[in-house]
């Protein structure tokens, strides 16, 4: 009897143990926190990153504060990467080498650098570290943005045989905002092109916008729509506010094609983009779906799959219904035991 109860038991642990596990790596802390220094030419006072007014051939050091909460010590990277915006059209500093917009004359890079450094801090402690930039003799309008970039660092030396790789933990972003005057560059659009395409295995339509001008684009709303060349009849249509593009940046406006299997012909891109300030552009555009393209995208999953619970919720009611059984014949067995044991009693 004591034997059963003892599986049962360890069962259940087993069971509850699972959940709890999940629970508590999800609650862990990042172990460290980052924040900035801000100079004298700093000019807005209300944020916390580093908004400057510079002038040509300055050159200033920025200084930001790691602050490693853990007993550990820990190393981590700090570098200075340019403001892109993203698939998702949202203003991203992650990237260390993207690709570059054509119309970035003055990039962050070109006045801070390329070069990454490693930081080592003892656990419980905080350090400075320093970043340089120098800008350019001709002086320059609108804005640099960019952002210091800090990612812990952790071993693992299973990825290389001999050595240690180095993988992304977690990052602290710090926007650098660089200008030399406070008048703001009035924003522009250009659609680039327009292309069929997949993102995770989902079919596409992909119009590559682009702001030409160094300033920030807010508040972006995109409408677009998709027609057979000469007809009316919308095939495709999708929308997507509260976006923002970084100056001088470009990003790819994804219209998806659902559960729709487009066949070869051309096609017509009609968009309208809306920005902060009353600014509306309007574009429409031809571009061609071929028989090849057809045959690459036609077997891929155009809408995403819906997890089926179903079949979880079976199995853990069937362990359940299990071990009440197995507890429900080890009572009945032992009730059993009883009264033949009172029987021979009497």
């Amino acid at each position: 009897m004591k034997k059963w109860w003892r599986i049962v038991l360890t069962l259940g642990t087993l069971i509850l143990g699972v959940g709890f596990a999940q629970q508590v790596a999800h609650a862990e802390g990042v172990g460290y926190t980052v924040s900035s220094i801000l100079p004298d030419n700093q000019d807005d006072k209300k944020v916390t990153y580093f908004a400057l007014r510079v002038k040509p051939n300055q050159k200033q050091k920025l200084a930001i504060v790691i602050s490693n909460t853990s007993k550990e010590k820990k190393s981590y990277q700090v570098g200075v990467n340019q403001a892109i915006t993203n698939s998702n059209g949202v203003i991203d500093y992650s990237k260390q080498k993207p690709e570059r917009d054509s119309t970035l004359k003055v990039g962050i890079k070109d006045i801070f650098g390329d070069k990454t450094q490693k930081v080592t801090i003892p656990g419980k402690s905080k350090k400075k570290v320093y970043v340089t930039y120098k800008m350019p003799p001709q002086k320059i309008e609108g804005m640099i943005l960019g952002g210091i970039y800090v990612k812990q660092l952790t071993s693992d030396e299973a990825g290389k045989k001999g050595g240690v790789s180095i993988k992304n933990a977690f990052a602290y972003v710090i926007g650098v905002r660089l200008r030399e005057s406070d008048v703001n560059v009035a924003p522009d659009m250009k659609l680039l092109s327009v292309k069929n395409g997949q993102f995770n295995q989902f079919n596409q339509v992909e119009a590559k916008l682009q702001n030409p001008r160094p300033g920030i684009m807010s508040k972006l709303k995109v409408k677009a729509k998709v027609t057979k060349q000469g007809d009316s009849k919308v095939i495709l249509n999708n929308e997507k506010s509260s976006l923002a593009m970084a100056p001088n940046s470009h990003f790819n406006y994804a219209i998806p094609w659902g559960d729709k299997q487009l066949k070869a012909g051309t096609y017509t891109l009609t968009l309208d983009a809306y920005a902060q300030g009353g600014y509306h552009w309007h574009f429409t555009k031809d571009f061609e779906l071929t028989t090849k393209e057809v045959g690459q995208m036609q077997n891929k999953f155009n809408t995403p799959k819906k997890t089926n619970y179903l079949w979880w919720f079976v199995a853990g009611g069937a362990v359940i219904i299990l071990l009440l059984l197995i507890i429900i014949y080890l009572l009945l067995k032992n009730r059993r035991r009883d009264d033949n044991g009172s029987s021979d009693a009497e």
